[in-house]
Parts: structure tokens; C-alpha cells; sequence
């Protein structure tokens, strides 16, 4: 018989995966996300710091209409001002929370907003801004006493596809924070329920696809449930780099680029201005791997910029003559080497002409003139709605 081994103190017996607040079917608004995998229960002390550095900024949102709940979501605390003496909060979440369960794009009738924080103080919230294009809101609420606010940090994600052996190299400082396929990122959100937990789920940005409409969402693999839509996606240091959407298999984000972009929009102008090219685009990295050598091929220097994957008939971009495989690198003489660099110049562009460089098959080296223009309301992408929005829907209309 062997003698009996001495445990080990730094070891923890794994219990099996128990889902604390479940009470409903899976991918429903009651499961709380860092329950859903062993991955979400057990996390690192890294994760747990970078998710508690955010959970001061990190609410839970249930929306109302007609007296009963009909969405349940995150949000993150992005503003505090002091207005006379009281405190004006602004916190960014997902439009889904407003939308109507009879119209898509239209906010639910007497709406109201509840705002939950970890301690289970309750405030109204009022809406402030929303855009069902992009898909995201903001909600005002007013506290005696000032609340934290998220700190945020803007992507770079561009990257060289150099074949070089020696083109690695360490990124300069930058006020961006450099996103690649692999880059470690938390999912955030905050629990609707006592005792408001904060949930986490840990992560990498990955070039997964996913069937949504907006080609600005990028990806994670973190596996989040429905009350997560709206939260945070944080960095290790906790700052916030984009807004978490649901997916059964990934995590889609919006970028916080294109949030600041709109938001700094309606500060300015009162309104969003989206811009309309009418050319369904990625990252030059993110194409197929055969795509790539065939790029490369055709035009051997290319190494950073924005690839032409589909131009719309009729649109700003066919009138231009922008076609399938053309690789954008300049627009209005600013060096475009992302696709959320592009972004940052036509948004200010709605309604005038920008000049893009284009490489072409062969080498050439092309200037188009193209017309920036916005994006109408039957325009605007589609979003998947919760099959719980769902059913209410076909009980409206039925």
C-alpha cells in the first residue's frame, strides 16, 4: 500500500461546473456568464485584477415597457459631471436595451430604465443618445455624490504582413492600444440580480467570422451570456476598448473608436452623420491566406491597408471604381493602414469627396475620387434580437 502523498497547498480541487442564478434555458438572460464555462469560474489572478479595476464603472440595465422587463443588459459609466451641485452620469450600453418589441428600430413605448449598482442601489436612467445603426445608447442618471468613471483607450489594430524574418519588432508608444489576432482581453458585465455580481470571461481577439450586418464589429472568444450585451471589453489594464455583443460561438465588439467617433459627432452637431460607401471591407492581414499570396504576387510591396472584398451596385464606391481585390492605402493623403484608421476619416467626411490611393493588380498605384455619403435609416444594419424579443414580437403581432 503506498503511503499517503502530503497535499499540495497551492493545488484546488476542481468542482464540477455549477451555474449559480440559472433558472432558465441556456443563452437566456438569466444565466450569468461567469458561470457559463470552467474557463469563466476558474480565472487567473490577471483577469481578476484587470476585472476589478473595471467592476467600479460596471452597472446592470433592465429596461421596462408596459410595466413589465423586457431586456436585461451592461453598461459602463464613461461620464461624471457636475451639474449644480448634483452629478450627471452617462453610461454606454446597447441600443437593445430601448428597442421596441414591435419595431426594430424604434424605441419601446413608455420606456423605463433601471441602473444597478454592486451594492443594489437603484437609479432611473433616461435616455440620452442612441444609434440603431451601430447599435449602441446611452443612458443618463443623476447621483448625489460623484461616481467612477471607465477609462478608454483607442485600437490600433493594424498590422504588417512583411515576410521579412527580421519584421518583428516592438510597437512604438503609442496613446492606441495595439490589438492582434491573440491579444489577451476581458468581457464584462454586472449581474441584474442580488447579489449583483460582477462577471468575467476571459479571451483573445481573434479574425473569427460571425453572420452580423455591421462590418465594424470585431471578435473575441470569450463566452458571455445575454446579460452581458452592452458590457465592456476590457484590456489587462482595464481600460475599455469596445462594447460586447452576444454570439453563440464568439463575442462581437464595437470598437470604442467608432463609439467616441459618433459621440464626439453629437456633441458637435446634435446628430449622427454615418458614412455610406456602399464596399463591404477588412483588414489587408485578415484575408485568406491563398488571398494573400495572390496579393502579394500581383502587387509585392504591399505590406499594410484596407482590402476591397465587395462593392455594392450603384453605390458611392462603384461610381468611384473601387473593385474586388483593390487595396486602399491612402485616403485624403493620410496613411490608411486599418480599417478603423479609414473610419477615422470618412467619419468626418459625410456629405464630400475624399481621394483614395489604391493599389491595383499589377502594381498600380491609382488615385479615386469618392463620394462619402450617409447612411439612411433604411439602411441601417440588421441586429439579431434575443429569441426572448422574439416571442414577444409574434405576440404582438398575432
Amino acid at each position: 500500500m503506498e503511503p499517503d502523498r502530503p497535499s499540495n497547498p497551492w493545488s484546488r480541487k476542481r468542482r464540477a461546473t455549477q451555474r449559480h442564478g440559472y433558472k432558465g434555458p441556456r443563452h437566456s438572460f438569466n444565466e450569468m456568464f461567469g458561470n457559463l464555462t470552467e474557463d469563466n469560474i476558474y480565472l487567473d489572478v490577471d483577469t481578476k485584477r484587470a476585472a476589478l479595476i473595471a467592476s467600479p464603472f460596471v452597472v446592470s440595465l433592465v429596461s421596462h415597457t408596459g410595466g413589465k422587463a423586457f431586456f436585461w443588459g451592461s453598461g459602463t459609466i464613461i461620464e461624471c459631471e457636475d451639474v449644480d451641485g448634483a452629478y450627471l452620469c452617462t453610461v454606454l450600453t446597447s441600443a437593445s436595451l430601448l428597442r421596441s418589441p414591435s419595431e426594430s428600430n424604434a424605441i419601446a413605448d413608455d420606456i423605463k430604465i433601471d441602473v444597478c449598482f454592486s451594492d443594489g442601489k437603484l437609479f432611473e436612467g433616461h435616455v440620452f443618445t442612441y444609434d440603431f445603426h451601430y447599435n449602441f445608447a446611452t443612458i443618463k442618471i443623476k447621483s448625489d455624490v460623484a461616481m467612477p468613471t471607465a477609462s478608454v483607450r483607442r485600437l490600433d489594430d493594424s498590422i504588417s504582413i512583411d515576410r521579412s524574418k527580421e519584421s518583428f519588432q516592438l510597437q512604438p508608444h503609442s496613446e492606441l492600444f495595439h490589438l492582434c489576432p491573440g491579444e489577451a482581453v476581458v468581457a464584462i458585465g454586472r449581474y441584474y440580480k442580488k447579489p449583483y455580481y460582477i462577471m468575467a470571461a476571459s479571451g483573445k481577439f481573434s479574425l473569427a467570422s460571425f453572420e452580423f450586418d455591421c462590418r465594424e464589429l470585431l471578435t473575441v472568444n470569450c463566452k458571455i451570456s445575454k446579460c452581458g450585451i452592452g458590457g465592456p471589453l476590457i484590456n489587462y489594464h482595464g481600460e475599455v476598448i469596445g462594447v460586447n455583443f452576444y454570439d453563440k460561438l464568439c463575442t462581437p465588439f464595437l470598437p470604442i473608436n467608432l463609439v467616441s467617433k459618433c459621440l464626439e459627432q453629437f456633441k458637435a452637431y446634435g446628430k449622427f452623420c454615418r458614412p455610406r460607401l456602399g464596399v463591404e471591407m477588412i483588414n489587408l492581414y485578415s484575408a485568406s491566406l491563398g488571398m494573400l499570396e495572390k496579393i502579394i504576387e500581383k502587387v509585392p510591396n504591399i505590406l499594410k491597408g484596407v482590402l476591397v472584398e465587395k462593392v455594392t451596385k450603384g453605390s458611392p464606391a462603384e461610381s468611384a471604381g473601387l473593385f474586388f481585390g483593390d487595396v486602399i492605402v491612402q485616403c485624403d493623403n493620410i496613411i490608411v493602414r486599418s480599417l478603423l484608421e479609414l473610419h477615422d476619416v470618412i467619419f468626418d467626411k459625410v456629405g464630400k469627396s475624399v481621394e483614395l490611393a489604391v493599389m491595383r493588380e499589377g502594381g498600380a498605384h491609382l488615385k479615386l475620387d469618392m463620394m462619402v455619403e450617409e447612411t439612411g435609416p433604411d439602411e441601417f444594419n440588421r441586429w439579431p434580437l434575443p429569441e426572448e424579443i422574439k416571442i414577444q414580437r409574434a405576440r404582438l403581432v398575432n
